[in-house]
C-alpha cells in the first residue's frame, strides 16, 4: 500500500513538471562575459540580449528558424496611441548566418495562408488580409514576421548574422 501510494505521489510529479516546463522558443544568443563590462563599446547589446527572456514554443505560437538565435526580447505592458490603450504585440529577434532568400522561403511555406509586403526592404508576412503599414497603429496588434538582411556589423555578439528575423505575437 505504501508502495503504491509513494508511485503514485511520484507519477503525479512528474505529470506536474511536464506541465510546467515550456520548451523555449529558440537559444539565446552567447553573450561573452567581457561584453557585460559597461566600458565596453557593445555593452548595451551585450546586456538587452542576456537579460531578454526567451517566451516559451507554446507562447509565441508561430515557427522559429532552425539555428537562428534570439538577441533581444521585448514584452511591452501597454500603449496609448491617440487617446486609445494598446495591448501591443511582444516581438523577438533573432539572427541567422542564413541567406535571406532562404529564411523567406521557409517563413512563406510555414506561413502560407498569410499576406505579404515589402516595407524598406523588409519582407513582411502578416496574418489576416487588407493593407499592413509599419509605423501605423494595426501593426501593433497585428502578428507578423519582419526578415531583412542585417546591417554590416549589426551585431558584435553574432558577427556571422546576415539575415535578421523579428517576430511579432500576441502572447
Amino acid at each position: 500500500m505504501r508502495f503504491s501510494f509513494g508511485l503514485m505521489i511520484v507519477f503525479s510529479l512528474m505529470i506536474v513538471a511536464s506541465l510546467v516546463y515550456a520548451e523555449p522558443f529558440a537559444p539565446k544568443v552567447h553573450v561573452p562575459q567581457e561584453m557585460l563590462d559597461p566600458t565596453h563599446p557593445d555593452a548595451l547589446d551585450a546586456m538587452m540580449a542576456k537579460n531578454s527572456k526567451i517566451p516559451s514554443k507554446q507562447e509565441v505560437g508561430l515557427p522559429a528558424y532552425q539555428g537562428a538565435k534570439v538577441m533581444h526580447t521585448q514584452q511591452p505592458s501597454g500603449a496609448q496611441i491617440n487617446g486609445k490603450e494598446l495591448q501591443p504585440n511582444h516581438m523577438v529577434r533573432m539572427g541567422t548566418a542564413d541567406p535571406i532568400d532562404r529564411v523567406r522561403r521557409f517563413y512563406r511555406e510555414q506561413l502560407s495562408d498569410w499576406s505579404s509586403t515589402e516595407s524598406f526592404g523588409t519582407h513582411i508576412l502578416y496574418q489576416g488580409e487588407g493593407k499592413f503599414e509599419l509605423m501605423h497603429e494595426s501593426s501593433m496588434i497585428t502578428p507578423h514576421v519582419q526578415i531583412r538582411e542585417a546591417y554590416p556589423q549589426e551585431s558584435p555578439l553574432m558577427p556571422e548574422m546576415s539575415t535578421v528575423i523579428e517576430i511579432y505575437y500576441r502572447p
